[in-house]
């Protein structure tokens, strides 16, 4: 599997753990359902601008923007099932795998601490999708 297919799904994987699951539906509406920012902006409570940046990534990190829907439609479902591990609480975010408050951005301390997690989960989207495309 491509490199750029798995970065960008580490990508999607981290803010689903992470407690960001608005991304995944904004992302998925808009490159799948061909929704609008301004629209999903408003539906989402998100900044135009902020929602704009998360499409340019994750179409960064895909190589291109058909890359990015075919992600997004084939991954969506498995990533959309998934629980975060990082909730936020009364002075900052607790991390129910480590058990801990922890005090750093969130996703930061998915990407750096269970990064063994993430590349589990991202491997499973990718036999999931391959299963389903044959």
């Amino acid at each position: 599997m491509s490199e750029n297919v798995i970065e960008s799904l580490k990508y999607l994987v981290v803010k689903v753990l992470a407690g960001d699951i608005v991304t995944l539906h904004a992302l998925k509406e808009y490159l799948v359902d061909g929704e609008s920012p301004s629209v999903l902006s408003h539906k989402y409570k998100v900044g135009k601008f902020k929602l704009r940046g998360y499409i340019q990534r994750v179409t960064e990190k895909a190589g291109n923007y058909r890359v990015a829907q075919y992600i997004l439609r084939t991954t969506y479902d498995s990533l959309s099932k998934l629980a975060p591990i990082v909730v936020k609480v009364s002075g900052g975010y607790y991390c129910t795998v480590c058990e801990k408050i922890i005090t750093m951005n969130p996703e930061r301390h998915v990407r750096l601490e269970h990064r063994d997690l993430v590349n589990r989960i991202v491997m499973e989207c990718l036999r999931l999708a391959k299963r389903s495309k044959s």
